[in-house]
């Protein structure tokens, strides 16, 4: 089930949180005002990691947080830039992951026997 991971902005608290109904939430949080979000599939990560970056600022027995405008800036990008959806998933997978391997086994291989083996071979014969 795709859930979200959110940075509400409510005067110089925000909350960062984890919902599955985004709309819900807003309203609920009014008057505060949506920053940033991200759609993902498995939310614990990403939320685990903004919650320990931002520990120093976090409101005793809360999820709101103190934060910066410098930090707001970082947790939008983590959110929606380079720390997205696609943060913690590998270059490389499935189908092209084996075909890079094999690739690079190849030409590997290849250049091995080019370069280090021909040339002492050539000697003896």
């Amino acid at each position: 089930m795709t859930s979200y991971v959110y940075l509400i902005q409510n005067g110089d608290l925000c909350n960062i949180g984890c919902t599955n109904n985004l709309e819900r939430t807003r309203i609920e949080l009014r008057p505060g005002e949506l920053i940033a979000f991200s759609m993902t599939q498995k939310p614990e990560l990403l939320i685990k990691n903004l919650r320990k970056t931002y520990i120093d600022s976090r409101l005793p027995c809360s999820d709101y947080y103190r934060l910066a405008n410098s930090q707001i800036k970082e947790c939008r990008f983590l959110l929606e830039g380079e720390g997205s959806n696609n943060y913690f998933q590998p270059f490389f997978k499935g189908p092209i992951l084996i075909f890079s391997f094999i690739f690079s086994w190849v030409l590997i291989t290849f250049i091995i026997i080019e370069f280090a083996v021909n040339p002492i071979l050539s000697t003896f014969g």
